[in-house]
């Protein structure tokens, strides 16, 4: 009984974490919509860009791509949070790992990443 108590504990926090970041991110997701091309600076890898080469790119391009990496990503939190509550709660590890690796790997300024952002 008590093992089974320390279990349901550890799912709500598996469910918990995974529903914070969902929530984190659609937050963000909604900043970027309101703000427009008003908030590129908080791209970090566009805002390290040369002013000549920020100049090649549509900042509401690179707002909108932001934008929809971050709800892509607060999806993979919610499908993270229902798997974790159905399947084992330890699930969580391999979602949160998963996102700080991409978060990690996709902070540098990519040419190919943002070709699709370039002004015609």
């Amino acid at each position: 009984m008590q093992r089974r108590r320390i279990m349901e504990r550890v799912i709500v926090i598996a469910v918990f974490i995974c529903m914070m970041m969902t929530a984190l991110l659609i937050a963000h997701a909604v900043v970027f919509t309101v703000l427009g091309e008003k908030c590129v600076w908080l791209i970090k890898s566009y805002r390290d860009l040369p002013k000549e080469k920020q100049n090649l790119y549509d900042p509401g391009l690179v707002v909108n791509g932001a934008r929809n990496g971050l709800v892509l990503w607060a999806l993979w939190f919610v499908l993270g949070a229902v798997l974790s509550y159905v399947l084992t709660p330890f699930l969580v590890v391999v979602f949160l790992g998963v996102w700080l690796a991409a978060f990690f790997s996709g902070r540098s300024f990519k040419e190919k990443k943002y070709e699709k952002y370039k002004r015609s």
